[in-house]
């Protein structure tokens, strides 16, 4: 359904009961790229996805920040009415979740980064596709995928598991050019680090041997600026943790939720 949060119409979807955990999608996808993680918790978890400004089903402003996109996950929480939150972030997801914990870090039970970096010039995509040749706002999706692709998996993923992954990562509404330029511009030049040091939850990062996106010493990285962060390497994934090693991912996610705060 969509619904005004922050200023913006934003598609939003909740199901299951229990303690509530908010997913937060990657650069250009849209809530299906998170609903492997929902499957995972719906039955002991009040689970909410969303469209992010600029994707799917959301409202695609011409210009909008970093900062928006995180104003629009407190406003989730908002909504809602919750005055805590689990927090699952996915590559961009974890960009949001990142300057949100530090904006209102009181609002965060616990946090989860999958393949995260605290800084960039611009996109992690946006960077590959410069290194081929070519800008988000003029490549297909299709492009896109078969660009990055490249970078996204461990040498030892099976093709169809990456077929299903990219069909499913690029989301169900396919952007713009201006609207790629616009998701891209609002993550130009973001530094999170300065301030990782404000995040007070519980936090478990995730990286991928062989992300070429958001490489494990980024990941490394941002668990060693957040206070008591847990850091755990993928050994045989790239950037999609939750496909490539889903059973890992599946509990590990479970097994930290469920830890004692």
């Amino acid at each position: 359904m969509l619904q005004k949060i922050n200023g913006v119409e934003l598609f939003v979807e909740s199901y299951g009961q229990g303690e509530p955990v908010i997913l937060v999608h990657g650069l250009t996808a849209d809530h299906h790229s998170m609903e492997n993680i929902g499957e995972w918790l719906k039955d002991d978890y009040q689970v909410i996805l969303y469209d992010c400004r600029g994707h799917g089903q959301s409202e695609k402003p011409a210009h909008y920040t970093l900062m928006d996109h995180a104003q629009d996950l407190l406003g989730i929480m908002d909504f809602y009415g919750l005055t805590q939150a689990n927090v699952i972030g996915e590559s961009m997801g974890t960009y949001i979740s990142q300057q949100a914990a530090i904006l209102a870090p009181e609002r965060f039970r616990k946090l989860i980064l999958l393949v995260p970096k605290a800084h960039g010039k611009t996109s992690s995509v946006q960077r590959l596709l410069e290194e081929a040749g070519k800008s988000l706002n003029e490549v297909s999706q299709e492009e896109m995928m078969a660009i990055i692709g490249k970078a996204t998996y461990a040498p030892t993923t099976p093709k169809e598991m990456i077929l299903q992954a990219m069909e499913k990562m690029a989301g169900g509404v396919e952007l713009t050019p201006k609207q790629k330029a616009a998701v891209d511009e609002a993550l130009a030049g973001f530094d999170l680090r300065p301030n990782l040091g404000k995040i007070t939850c519980p936090t478990l990062v995730c990286s991928g041997k062989y992300d070429g996106l958001n490489p494990p010493d980024m990941g490394r990285e941002v668990a060693d600026l957040i206070p008591n962060a847990r850091f755990e390497l993928f050994e045989h994934s790239g950037h999609l943790l939750v496909v490539e090693e889903e059973e890992k991912c599946k509990q590990l996610v479970r097994n930290f939720l469920q830890e004692a705060k």
